[in-house]
């Protein structure tokens, strides 16, 4: 891991001793500021006095110590330092961490007097860089961490906590350590004469290639899980002019969001909102009226409002009552470029139609997304104005994010496209080798691509230098991570 490109060098060079805040900048009651690398005992120790100086003297690291951070001899601030010997320490460095009151002023004098005394400023990502170089986690830890950092729900970061435990990479090494026991069975055949080797058992090569695939597929499939989670659901909200988009989107908001005007085309540009629903960050796209446009602003707000529909996990077609009645085939003839498979009709006002509202909770369940039907099945029949049918579609919403199976933060899942690709490369090697092996084509050949699966998952743990990799995903930390 020692290797990395000459920018990665310069960025993260490890014979640089570091610091940088980690709490957040600002009023607070106390900053943690972090230092590691080689020298930075020495350089603490050259601005650090503690109150008990004979206990310093014997400075055993894990211990906390009280005194002032002085710089040229102005006293900066009465401080707690504390220190971690290498290996046991975050970064597998010599690290420690200054605890000063907070703000602006005091944190950024302390980090200018280590700066003046030897150490520099950290760059973003830095100190999970080295952590990662000295083995104390791997790649997807590291980007399991910087989930857990962003986190907006209980939900992200339930699951980021979980694979930072080791859960996934736990998944990783399973399927790395069968594909080398299934290497080490081919390759005898090819490094030994035959009559040293016991004769080929092909049931058994056959079906450690086959329990390879079904792992590797299983793992797959939890990205779409672990992306909700994580990312969370977004969701398109579509209709016709005056369908209610915008009054929906204000009330699940419980604030005025969304300019509401009875004029059609109000809505221009596509309005994003989020909220938490049973844990499930679900961001809402309020989208203009799709009708024949009237003018050119409004034809690039229903352009738009369509392409948002391609990139969504669901689409909502809200549609006014009274116009469904008229006419229930409105959503295939208006909206024929939804996606069946997510697509939701909801009846939209229905306030205005009825003098008592009284519909039935099994009426706001449909049968299925997926129906083949020529005409949709209304989801839901709603009132932005009285709430009625709201909690039922936000409920309905959160399983249809979860598929048949409810989430299960008890294993560790896939989280980021960087893994996913990676594991589907490595998949099509094993597929070759395994149409290989069934051909009886030679066993050099079929090695060749088992060794091929386990460098590809090697890639993604990050057991292998890839440094165009490490680039992209530590840059993207914050600094002080």
């Amino acid at each position: 891991m020692s290797l990395y490109c000459y920018k990665m060098k310069n960025a993260f060079d490890a014979r640089d001793t570091i610091c940088a805040i980690c709490t957040p900048v600002g009023l607070g009651s106390i900053a943690v500021i972090r230092v590691s690398g080689p020298d930075s005992f020495k350089i603490v120790k050259k601005l650090f006095k503690p109150k008990n100086k004979e206990k310093f003297s014997k400075l055993e690291p894990g211990k906390i110590y009280i005194g002032d951070i002085s710089n040229e001899n102005k006293i900066l601030d009465e401080s707690l330092c504390i220190f971690f010997a290498s290996p046991k320490s975050l970064t597998g460095e010599d690290v420690v961490e200054v605890h000063t009151h907070g703000g602006n002023i005091v944190p950024n004098s302390v980090i200018k007097a280590l700066v003046f005394s030897g150490a520099r400023i950290a760059n973003p990502g830095e100190f999970s860089f080295r952590a990662y170089q000295n083995g104390k986690i791997d790649l997807l830890k590291a980007e399991s961490i910087a989930a857990l950092i962003s986190s907006q729900t209980e939900m992200s970061a339930e699951l980021s906590i979980k694979n930072i435990s080791g859960e996934i990479s736990k998944k990783f090494n399973d399927i790395r350590d069968l594909a080398v026991t299934l290497l080490a069975e081919i390759e005898a055949r090819v490094d030994f004469p035959e009559d040293e080797v016991p004769s080929i058992d092909k049931s058994r090569i056959d079906s450690i290639f086959r329990s390879l695939l079904a792992d590797s597929k299983r793992i797959l499939n939890t990205y779409i899980k672990g992306r909700l989670a994580i990312n969370g659901l977004r969701v398109s909200i579509i209709g016709q002019p005056n369908a209610g988009k915008s009054t929906f989107l204000n009330t699940i908001l419980n604030e005025d969001r969304a300019i509401v005007s009875p004029d059609p085309g109000t809505t221009r540009d596509v309005l994003e909102a989020a909220i938490v629903h049973k844990g499930l960050n679900i961001i809402f796209s309020d989208t203009a009226g799709i009708r024949k446009a009237g003018g050119l602003i409004e034809a690039e707000g229903v352009r738009r409002a369509k392409e948002k529909v391609k990139f969504s996990d669901l689409t909502l077609i809200l549609v006014d009552q009274a116009v469904l009645r008229k006419n229930p085939n409105i959503a295939n003839e208006l909206f024929d470029f939804v996606p069946r498979g997510k697509m939701l009709l909801v009846a939209s006002k229905i306030d205005l139609y009825y003098e008592s509202i009284e519909i039935k909770k099994s009426e706001n369940k449909p049968s299925s997304l997926n129906s083949n039907q020529a005409e949709p099945p209304i989801g839901f029949h709603l009132s932005s104005k009285t709430n009625q049918g709201i909690d039922e579609l936000l409920d309905r919403i959160y399983e249809l994010s979860l598929g048949e199976d409810p989430v299960d933060f008890k294993e560790g899942v896939l989280t980021t496209e960087r893994q996913v690709e990676l594991l589907k490369k490595a998949t099509t090697h094993l597929e070759a080798g395994l149409n290989l092996f069934k051909k009886d084509e030679y066993m050099e050949i079929v090695s060749i691509e088992i060794r091929a699966f386990i460098s590809t998952i090697a890639d993604i743990t990050g057991e292998v230098s890839n440094e165009e990799i490490y680039e992209k995903l530590f840059s993207n930390f914050c600094i002080g991570k």
